[in-house]
């Protein structure tokens, strides 16, 4: 038979030292036990071995290769996002980062809102980085073999592409990883050649002596693309003077004598040994000028700054238009038995130098135009080494150009030097080889695009760029670009299929030849071409002699081709969005859009999105030696320092944060310590509140927990409305392709809305309320929806976080997601006119956090006296005690009344004049150490032998608790535990017939009924538990405070001390007894 045990006591026990009975300390928030508080296990920060661990789990489960193929499997509309080819050199570096971590936002997007994507990852696996990293691993004998060099370099291209590939799928980058297109495949090479041979046949490919970059360091032409321009290149700025032969002298009064100089002025002083014209500009005012004894052509705006240089006086003799130079002719002493011209030149400015420029026909873009223009021949003296040519003697042949070469060249001519000055500018090097370029000429295969540029500018206007100004920019590159050189001097790379007459050295003009080439390198690979004869390609006898090209094409065209070649299928529209850096509005941008306008008239991409270059946080650029270098490992997991800062560890979310937040719309992207650090606070925000988030929802079922929009509070409405703005906002900004206003949305709504907002707003409601009321279901409805909204809105940034989320919410692990697709709120909870009325209130509300936010806002009371803001409140709210409770609240006061009078304030302000409540921590008490009002809710008789008990809720002000206080007519009695599942209905019993279907322990209900409340213990306190020892345990410590003197006979009453006396067969001995007998108590068997 259950034993129930009644431990009487009277309010002498809050005064004396039963209080430590039941609680041996003053406990610091004792009634944190009476809350509702967030309970989850969700961790806000990790340590960098806890972080990498639980990225490496998250990438077990939701595997990116089944949720590509997933999602692809899909009967659903195609996005193409075509996916330009990094290198296979090397490494991955915070570069690739940005690249494809971009891309997989918005095709993780895609995916999620209603689309498959169709994201194949290539990489361009020709060219000479590759061929220098085989080169150099080889031996001097197998260099010479380029059927060797192709076999390592294939070999490294390969072993790179699966690093890469390794390190792309960590990042979490959704994509046809099993698909890969790689311009070494033998298909995709195939594909490339039916290209060429298309634009051969429509005689857009033809081979021509011409200026093209040229890279000394390299050996081979280089593409306005393959160049870097570095701005503070110094170089030797030379003046140098020509005799002019036939000046008209007598005009000017000059005697016979005189000498007469044309004055130029060079940045390249190794040109002048190949010295074929002086240019001039026809409208540009010319001077004779008197230096010393001689007298000097040059540009009248080029006169102070000589007198600057030269520190000498310049007597201007006589002026003249540029014209009248047309016609005269002078000697050059590199070539002393000729007389060159002066031409006139479009070029020609006097902004610089000395309004005559040095022409080199060979050795400059406007030089070679300006040989065409007046049919002049044209010839190189420099060899693919940079090297002057034996033809021009003993002196200069064999020396490098730039360096050993131009020093000759000075040297042997200095008498002609009138001055020389260190200038520094901006010009080309070799991206690859990190050297100087030259312009140098020779016959090489040209892609003429003049024919091409008008159709390819007119098809832009149907592109959309992002950032939007680069769509200008990219147009005036284009139509600036000069004839696109496609051929280079290596090895590596897919052959130039052509055939030369071994005699002329001209190339076969053979459809039939250059077909069945391109058919039987698609057969067998490219390498065929250097493991067979030319013969073996002859499709006749009379091309069965003819000789192979040795040249490959350029990588850019290999790329180039990458919307026929990789795309396949998806071929029959443009593809939707291509992501590059700003460099490629010179390089792949081109190519790709030239050769599709060429073969199908049409623009091969829709929408480009465009970003920065990674540096330093002192926008360095990175470098080894300089020990700036910070790789994407080192972000994930925190390896290494740079200076005496420590890399934090962001994870793999992480670094993903960090490309959104720093990568997007920047030309120059930051990256070091600072900025790792303010990416690992942010992400602890997010998770910040996603963890408070799971923790008030653990005892949340949406299925059955969930109120309807109609009955939820008017401020929950309101959140929801927010919460359907942001969907919007976030949507909108991936539409824009902005992953920085998406993750500034994000932040802001986190931070804002949510955290500081509505959880402020509601935290009273969720720990306070019963569990189960409509006030606390209502918010915690408002805050499933924004925290399943909000995790698929961050999740294309984010996805590791999002499933991560998803784990703690429903305990499984997987792509669950993405594959839920975007969440759509209901148009229900867009309301702009609940928003207009709210607007006011918020404002009002801000206006007050302003002024009184730093202090603690529960001390105070507020009092509403505008008109418009109680108008607003009439119409939201149709009971005014609810509108009470709520705006309460939302301002986070004490107390706060809807005034009757209007005055001039908006709202009057005041202390509160309750004591603090110590549970809900507002000050709304009745007296000090009190919790809140008490007030009965309804009736019941529990029984014959005892008198009606009245059972009603602790309340605090306004809302209800789960604390049953019971009161017997005048002589209150509080039943101190919150009944567990399965009590005992308090309607169907006697009061003596409560009892617990739990068996929990009395430690436990005495920690209960002192965290509930101490201040209203009253006559009788009922404590029941069916195990009888642990209630004894009770009051034996009840006689030990006695025996130990700490209570005294007439502290209790003698009532009470008959209960006592029959809860124990242990004696009581009390100081005050003068004969110190023992009072015999036995136990109560009730």
């Amino acid at each position: 038979m259950e034993k129930n045990v009644i431990l009487a006591f009277s309010d002498f026990a809050m005064r004396k030292n039963l209080i430590w009975f039941f609680s041996t300390h003053r406990q610091k928030g004792i009634y944190a036990r009476t809350l509702l508080l967030p309970r989850s296990d969700f961790p806000v920060h990790m340590n960098h071995e806890e972080r990498v661990k639980m990225d490496e789990q998250i990438s077990t489960a939701c595997n990116v290769d089944d949720l590509y193929k997933w999602q692809w499997n899909q009967n659903k509309p195609t996005f193409v996002l075509h996916d330009g080819p990094p290198y296979a050199n090397g490494d991955v570096h915070l570069g690739h980062a940005v690249n494809k971590i971009l891309k997989d936002i918005f095709a993780r997007y895609k995916a999620m809102s209603g689309f498959r994507v169709h994201f194949r990852p290539g990489w361009d696996c020709h060219g000479l980085p590759v061929e220098l990293l085989a080169i150099k691993s080889m031996d001097e004998n197998s260099r010479r073999d380029p059927i060797l060099v192709r076999k390592r370099a294939k070999e490294f291209a390969l072993k790179a592409v699966q690093s890469q590939m390794d390190s792309f799928k960590k990042w979490a980058i959704m994509a046809d990883w099993k698909n890969p297109y790689l311009t070494l495949d033998k298909e995709y090479e195939g594909k490339e050649l039916e290209i060429f041979k298309i634009l051969h046949q429509h005689g857009l490919v033809y081979r021509a002596y011409r200026p093209v970059y040229w890279s000394p360091s390299s050996r081979t032409a280089l593409a306005e693309s393959e160049l870097e321009y570095v701005t503070n290149h110094c170089t030797e700025a030379v003046y140098f003077k020509y005799s002019v032969v036939n000046f008209p002298k007598k005009i000017l009064a000059l005697q016979p004598t005189d000498r007469i100089w044309a004055l130029v002025w060079t940045t390249m002083p190794w040109t002048l040994a190949f010295n074929n014209a002086i240019c001039f500009g026809k409208k540009l005012v010319y001077i004779l000028a008197k230096i010393k004894s001689e007298y000097y052509i040059f540009a009248m705006d080029a006169i102070d700054r000589l007198r600057n240089l030269l520190k000498l006086e310049i007597e201007v003799k006589s002026t003249f238009q540029g014209s009248f130079l047309s016609g005269l002719y002078y000697a050059c002493p590199m070539q002393p038995d000729h007389a060159l011209p002066f031409y006139s030149a479009e070029h020609v400015t006097s902004a610089k130098g000395t309004g005559l420029v040095h022409t080199s026909f060979a050795h400059g873009f406007e030089d070679f135009a300006v040989a065409v223009e007046h049919g002049e021949e044209v010839k190189c003296f420099v060899d693919e080494d940079g090297r002057y040519m034996r033809e021009l003697g003993p002196d200069l042949g064999g020396l490098q150009v730039q360096t050993e070469g131009q020093a000759a060249v000075l040297e042997k001519f200095k008498k002609y030097i009138l001055t020389k000055e260190n200038v520094t500018q901006s010009y080309p090097y070799d991206w690859r080889t990190k050297q100087p370029v030259i312009v140098r000429s020779s016959k090489q295969w040209f892609i003429d695009t003049e024919q091409l540029k008008k159709a390819a500018l007119d098809q832009l206007n149907d592109v959309n760029f992002y950032p939007a100004n680069f769509a200008q920019s990219f147009k005036e590159v284009l139509a600036r670009r000069p004839a696109w050189c496609i051929s280079r001097q290596r090895v590596w790379g897919v052959p130039v299929p052509i055939f030369y007459d071994p005699e002329t050295n001209e190339p076969i003009e053979s459809n039939s030849l250059l077909e069945n080439t391109v058919r039987l390198i698609q057969q067998h690979g490219s390498d065929i071409w250097w493991h067979s004869q030319a013969g073996d390609f002859a499709v006749d006898d009379t091309t069965m002699k003819l000789c192979k090209s040795d040249e490959i094409l350029d990588i850019w065209f290999d790329s180039g081709v990458s919307w026929a070649a990789a795309l396949d299928e998806q071929r029959k529209s443009s593809a939707d969005l291509i992501v590059e850096g700003m460099d490629q509005l010179r390089g792949w941008f081109q190519s790709l859009l030239l050769t599709s306008v060429a073969v199908e008239q049409r623009s091969p991409y829709k929408n480009v999105l465009l970003h920065g270059f990674v540096l330093d946080e002192q926008g360095h650029k990175m470098s080894k030696s300089v020990g700036n270098v910070i790789t994407p490992d080192a972000v994930i997991s925190g390896q290494g320092e740079i200076g005496s800062k420590q890399i934090p560890a962001v994870g793999v979310d992480g670094l993903r944060l960090w490309v959104a937040q720093c990568a997007a719309d920047r030309t120059h992207i930051p990256v070091g310590p600072q900025s790792l650090l303010t990416v690992k606070q942010t992400l602890g925000q997010l998770r910040s509140t996603l963890c408070f988030l799971l923790g008030v929802l653990n005892d949340f079922d949406c299925s059955n927990d969930s109120v309807e929009y109609d009955r939820l509070l008017v401020v929950d409405k309101y959140m929801l409305h927010v919460l359907a703005e942001f969907q919007n906002s976030m949507k909108s900004a991936y539409e824009s392709f902005s992953a920085l206003e998406a993750v500034t949305r994000a932040v802001q709504f986190s931070n804002g809305s949510v955290s500081k907002f509505y959880c402020t707003t509601v935290k009273d409601r969720l720990y306070c309320d019963r569990a189960e009321s409509l006030k606390r279901r209502s918010a915690q409805t408002v805050l499933h929806e924004v925290q399943t909204a909000f995790t698929s809105a961050v999740a294309p940034l984010l996805p590791y976080l999002a499933e991560e989320v998803h784990f703690y919410r429903n305990g499984k692990l997987g792509s669950f997601v993405f594959q839920k697709g975007w969440y759509d709120c209901p148009q229900q909870w867009t309301d702009k006119t609940l928003s207009d009325r709210m607007d006011p209130l918020l404002k009002a509300r801000g206006r007050f956090l302003a002024d009184y936010g730093k202090q603690n806002t529960y001390k105070f009371s507020i009092c509403i006296n505008d008109v418009s803001l109680k108008e607003n409140i009439a119409l939201l709210w149709s009971n005014s005690a609810d509108a009470v409770v709520e705006l309460a609240d939302l301002f986070r006061v004490g107390q706060l009344q809807i005034g009757y009078n209007t005055n001039d304030n908006e709202f009057d302000v005041a202390s509160v004049q309750h004591p603090l409540c110590s549970r809900c921590r507002r000050y709304i008490c009745q007296r000090e150490r009190d919790l809140c009002q008490l007030p009965a809710a309804y009736s019941n008789s529990v029984g014959e032998e005892r008198q009606p008990v009245q059972v009603g809720f602790l309340n605090c002000t306004y809302r209800h608790c789960d604390i049953y206080w019971l009161s017997d007519q005048n002589n209150p009695v509080l039943y101190c535990t919150i009944p567990p599942r399965g009590f005992v209905n308090v309607r169907s019993y006697a009061f003596h017939k409560w009892i617990f279907r739990d068996h929990g322990t009395f430690e436990r209900l005495r920690c209960q009924y002192y965290t509930r409340a101490p201040r209203f213990v009253p006559p009788f306190v009922f404590i029941l538990h069916p195990d009888l020892s642990l209630l004894r345990r009770c009051v034996e410590v009840v006689v030990d405070q006695i025996n130990a003197g700490r209570i005294q006979r007439d502290d209790i009453p003698g009532q009470y001390l008959k209960l006592i006396e029959k809860t124990t067969s242990r004696k009581i001995f009390f100081q005050s007894d003068v004969d110190n007998t023992a009072v015999k108590l036995e136990k109560l068997e009730h």
